[in-house]
């Protein structure tokens, strides 16, 4: 069933409606499967059963006889429900049984899926960027906007200068990282930014918030106090010296 020789999906609907119904299944049931309304208007109005179990034992029925067929018991397959009424807690079942039980098939194994190809370095690092740049911490700038009580282009401005650090990829806008609202954290960014620059901003980034072997594994940023301050920003100068002399090597 389908449209000028062609399988539908309407068809397949079809098909099975047909099929179920010939073997014995109530309307309901098949109707309820399809997610078909009720024709009935006055029934439709008062019975709102989704006949959920007798759908189940139909459909493992409907299975049992695709597996049947597919073994070559046509006859088996096609034979016509042997009904029993039964009551359970007040409300009548049909619980369906064919002529002879089916032999089930083994579950077809899926394909095994194919793997992507392997991501460049470049890809990569573009993902790390990211990730960082979507933390929870780097906010964009109308939201550090409005936590720093400044407006949009006061903050832009302070970016331009030199006293805001930002990050950005792409176009997705640029990020302040909150550390810059406690007021010993935002010390510690502009005296490194006031610093003859050894790096950009993500190389800035990175010093401040990655551990650092100098303080035992411990993250600059995280860190900071009032008397620790400027050993912190000698140890970020220093990973940010390091970085620019392995790049000016390596170039």
């Amino acid at each position: 069933m389908g449209y000028e020789d062609r399988l539908t999906g309407h068809g397949i609907r079809g098909t099975i409606s047909t099929a179920l119904n010939e073997v014995g299944y109530p309307l309901s049931w098949v109707d309820a499967q399809l997610s078909h309304a009720d024709p009935h208007r006055t029934s439709a109005a008062y019975n709102h059963a989704r006949y959920v179990e007798p759908r189940r034992r139909m459909m493992q029925d409907w299975a049992d006889r695709l597996a049947m067929l597919e073994q070559g018991q046509v006859e088996a397959a096609g034979a016509h429900l042997v009904v029993r009424i039964e009551e359970s807690e007040g409300a009548s079942s049909i619980p369906a049984q064919v002529s002879q039980p089916a032999h089930r098939l083994s579950a077809v194994s899926w394909p095994h899926p194919v793997e992507s190809a392997a991501l460049s370095s470049l890809q990569r690092e573009r993902m790390l960027l990211m990730d960082t740049l979507e933390a929870p911490h780097n906010l964009p700038v109308v939201q550090f906007a409005k936590l720093a009580g400044k407006s949009r282009q006061w903050i832009s401005q302070e970016i331009q200068r030199g006293n805001l650090l930002a990050i950005a990829v792409g176009n997705r806008g640029q990020r302040v990282p909150d550390w810059h609202l406690d007021p010993i954290k935002h010390k510690l960014i502009q005296a490194v930014l006031r610093q003859p620059k050894d790096g950009d901003s993500w190389q800035i980034y990175h010093a401040l918030s990655r551990r650092n072997a100098m303080l035992d594994g411990r993250v600059p940023v995280e860190i900071v106090t009032q008397d620790n301050l400027s050993e912190m920003v000698r140890v970020v100068r220093f990973s940010l010296k390091s970085v620019a002399s392995s790049f000016r090597q390596s170039a």
